[in-house]
């Protein structure tokens, strides 16, 4: 284990953490896992959390090629079979998705929402808590990116991701309702994708029973929205769920074959976060010059979160 850092590094640890979610805010979402574990030592960085920190820095400039998030306005094409209709009123009544009361009449093109969701099991083998990936799409742009590690530790994989659907859907509501206040006109329900089938058999299913029941608050909730009309839960296969980005360090032909879905690479990039990229590349170089630190990240980062593959690779 690494020696923890004084003062000053640890505050420079917690500026570089900033920068980064910065970057991600701008459409680096490429970086918003490793970001994601690093931001979890923000109290207590070791060297080693550091020495990973310098890495995504390095990884930033050596795929300068960018990642900008286009507003592709382009509707999504669904096939609709895979929503079947469910009729929910004998158990939940008929009950209606909360409009604003004082919302402006919508104008223009209605648009569709995507919702992709994806969790880690016991993916921190320190505390054994799960992870939690989430992005949302209009039409065919995302829109909002969120991974974090989830409050609470849970004994399968069905109970992880019943917790980042129910996520999902409190995000889904909030949204929603956010889009109806400024005038913008939505195409139907939320389309939401998972990749655990028996999470979306519970979700969808009328005749589906829980037999966790710990998990009934999840499973009331998801199943609610659905019967509100504003949200519909299908199965999504792994190798096609686009928050796997979010959650898993994935190999690099995979990870960029998901990425070209969801950011646009070009061969610009801004040239603030290049400024700053170049910034801390050179404070690493003396970093490393002055002896302070050793290679600790295998041990601290890769290990802690059961990573198979290498955390920052240069080949994607």
């Amino acid at each position: 284990m690494s020696p923890e850092l004084d003062d000053d590094l640890a505050s420079r640890f917690q500026q570089m953490i900033g920068i980064l979610r910065w970057a991600i805010e701008l459409g680096r979402i490429d970086i918003i896992n490793k970001d994601s574990h690093l931001s979890s030592h923000n109290a207590s960085p070791r060297a080693g959390h550091l020495e990973a920190a310098f890495q995504v820095f390095e990884y930033l400039d050596a795929h300068n090629n960018g990642g900008r998030v286009i507003f592709d306005s382009t509707q999504v094409d669904v096939d609709e079979s895979r929503f079947p209709d469910v009729n929910w009123n004998e158990i939940y009544g008929d009950i209606e998705e909360e409009i604003p009361p004082s919302m402006p009449s919508p104008q223009g093109n209605p648009v569709r929402i995507s919702m992709f969701c994806d969790a880690v099991h016991a993916g921190n083998i320190v505390t054994r808590r799960s992870h939690t990936g989430i992005l949302f799409f209009i039409n065919n742009a995302p829109i909002h990116w969120y991974s974090k590690k989830q409050a609470t530790v849970e004994a399968s994989t069905f109970g992880s991701e019943f917790v980042a659907l129910r996520i999902g859907v409190e995000m889904n509501e909030g949204i929603r309702y956010k889009l109806r206040i400024m005038g913008v006109p939505i195409d139907g329900p939320t389309d939401g994708y998972c990749d655990n089938d028996s999470v979306v058999s519970n979700a969808s299913k009328i005749e589906s029973t829980l037999k966790k029941k710990h998990l009934s608050i999840c499973y009331h909730l998801v199943r609610e929205s659905c019967a509100k009309r504003s949200i519909r839960i299908t199965y999504e296969p792994t190798e096609s769920n686009l928050a796997d980005t979010c959650t898993k360090v994935l190999p690099p032909p995979e990870k960029k074959r998901k990425l070209i879905h969801i950011i646009y690479y070009n061969k610009y990039i801004s040239h603030i976060i290049l400024h700053i990229v170049i910034q801390v590349q050179d404070e690493y170089l003396n970093y490393r010059n002055r002896g302070l630190t050793e290679i600790y990240c295998k041990d601290e980062i890769i290990h802690e979160y059961d990573m198979i593959y290498p955390m920052y690779t240069t080949d994607v």
